[in-house]
């Protein structure tokens, strides 16, 4: 018997029921097969991600000067090389890799200058002696590459190399690696949740199918057993309509077409509502995620606390910053340039949310690589603000301060990129704010020259920075918290206060005067004392 013929003769139920079941099995699985490899796509790309960040902050963790020092055997003690590898080897176990390594080519051969493994096995300088395929690549075009490579003596890995060059133009790989079986096993593991979904989603579907089809058919069986019963009873007058079927009487035609269009209706909403609500939900978590991942990331680029003895205590500074979501848009930074001079910096980007902390991770980059390049405040916002510009199609713009101190004098170099001017206190408990040139923001027009300007710091004065999350802070009754009750706070606060007291002190009362009101937008402080030259007995 052909399908069709044997389709058409059967009941009404399994009529309905049949195409039901069909569409709902390869529903199911093209979801389970479709989400599985898309799921798995993202998983190497997280795994990929985490590895060259891991890669690029291995050159943060290790100190500026040490690739320079690296000449070869002895030339990095015992001692500092395993210091260096106990740090990277707690950065590993956060990131979550297995292999961490900076390589140096010398005579053909490849060298561990610096190294993090879970054994702690590498030594400093220990030879390479079977490299991976990568490590071949990378010199061909001397371009970060990222692949699934064979190594002979570790196995197979996922790996991520970059290069890296020293300041005297020697080359060196930084390499990040995770064993590809534990990216198998997540993969795996992926595939068994979706199998399960995508199960339990065809069996409830199933019984879904079952009860609509019993439900949609049962009126006509009805119906059509009254109307057999009928026609048996040569029409007679004792058989009458199901009352429950046709509750209005005598309308029964239109009455049963309206009952099938109602819950045909009913239905359909009922689906395309609970659809929504899978994708409403479904696209929210993903947001939350993504922020949830953009608030650690971002953290990773904040520098660690400032540490005075640097300068000889010469310079005392602390910043905090308090985003309004998982991730936001303000920045600080600082590093020491030499022994002589301090980079600092903050800035607003304009927006919220995941793409202002992406624009904020871009500057922090930018700020860095500039400043690692010029000494002039002003060369590095152009430079900033040019690579920003390029191709900025959505005009997203940071408004930034950035200065340098000189602190053999206290002098401070700076510019104001569109930013709020900062507050000066003196060492007698007077604020003033500082007057800057107004130059425009910085990332929407190139070709844009900065203003440098000049500002000479005395021994216990204190430069404020902020971002305007204070000064909009909002209370209950829609008030601002204002510039003027800033000024206040730092002027109310004791001479002895540390640096790190006048930004907590500016972080109470800003949250003491908003109370329960949700903060509307990130709160951040960078506070710069100088202490000029300290007596030694």
């Amino acid at each position: 018997m052909k399908p069709i013929t044997w389709y058409r003769k059967q009941s009404v139920q399994l009529k309905i029921f049949i195409p039901f079941f069909i569409i709902t099995f390869l529903s199911s699985t093209v979801f389970t097969i479709y989400g599985f490899f898309h799921n798995s796509q993202a998983i190497v790309n997280e795994i990929d991600k985490r590895l060259l960040i891991a890669t690029l902050t291995m050159e943060q963790l290790l100190p500026r000067d040490y690739f320079d020092r690296v000449q070869g055997p002895g030339s990095i003690n015992k001692e500092e090389h395993a210091l260096h590898t106990i740090r990277l080897n707690q950065f590993l176990k956060n990131v979550g890799a297995t292999y961490l390594y900076a390589l140096f080519k010398e005579n053909g051969k490849y060298y561990f200058v610096a190294a993090a493994d879970f054994d702690f096995a590498t030594k400093y300088w220990e030879e390479y002696k079977q490299p991976a395929p990568n490590i071949y690549e990378i010199e061909k075009n001397w371009q970060p590459h990222i692949s699934t490579t064979n190594d002979p003596e570790y196995g197979l890995l996922r790996s991520v190399v970059i290069p890296h060059t020293d300041t005297s133009g020697r080359r060196f790989i930084i390499g990040a690696d995770i064993h590809a079986y534990e990216v198998e096993a997540l993969k795996r593991r992926a595939f068994l949740n979706f199998l399960l979904m995508g199960s339990v989603s065809f069996l409830m579907a199933i019984l879904f199918s079952y009860a609509a089809s019993r439900t949609i058919s049962s009126p006509l069986v009805r119906l059509s057993s009254f109307t057999r019963r009928l026609a048996e009873n040569d029409f007679s007058s004792s058989i009458r309509l199901d009352p429950a079927l046709f509750p209005d009487g005598e309308q029964t035609r239109a009455e049963t077409a309206i009952l099938a269009f109602d819950f045909d209706t009913m239905q359909r909403k009922m689906e395309a509502h609970i659809e929504q609500l899978k994708w409403t939900q479904s696209a929210r978590e993903r947001a939350e995620s993504e922020l949830r991942i953009a608030g650690k990331i971002q953290e990773t680029f904040l520098p660690p606390p400032f540490k005075p003895e640097c300068f000889n205590s010469r310079v005392q500074l602390h910043a905090s910053m308090k985003t309004a979501k998982q991730a936001g848009g303000d920045l600080f930074d600082f590093a020491v340039l030499d022994d002589d001079h301090l980079f600092f910096a903050l800035g607003d980007v304009s927006g919220k949310g995941m793409p202002a902390a992406m624009f904020m991770s871009v500057v922090v980059v930018l700020l860095r690589s500039a400043a690692k390049q010029f000494r002039d405040p002003a060369e590095i916002v152009r430079r900033v603000n040019e690579e920003l510009a390029y191709r900025n199609e959505s005009c997203t713009f940071v408004t930034l301060f950035v200065g340098i101190l000189d602190v053999r004098n206290g002098e401070v170099v700076f510019v104001n990129g569109g930013h709020n001017p900062p507050c000066l206190l003196t060492g007698e408990g007077s604020v003033s704010t500082i007057p800057t040139q107004s130059n425009l923001v910085v990332g929407v027009f190139p070709g844009q020259s900065f203003a440098r300007e000049t500002l000479v710091l005395r021994p216990g004065e204190t430069l404020f920075l902020y971002t305007d999350g204070i000064t909009e802070a909002i209370d209950e009754t829609n008030a601002f918290y204002g510039k003027e009750r800033m000024n206040q706070c730092l002027a109310a606060l004791p001479p002895e206060a540390s640096v790190a007291d006048v930004v907590r002190g500016i972080d109470a009362d800003v949250a003491a005067f908003s109370g329960d009101c949700e903060q509307a937008d990130d709160i951040t402080m960078l506070c710069l004392r100088y202490q000029g030259k300290q007596n030694t007995i």
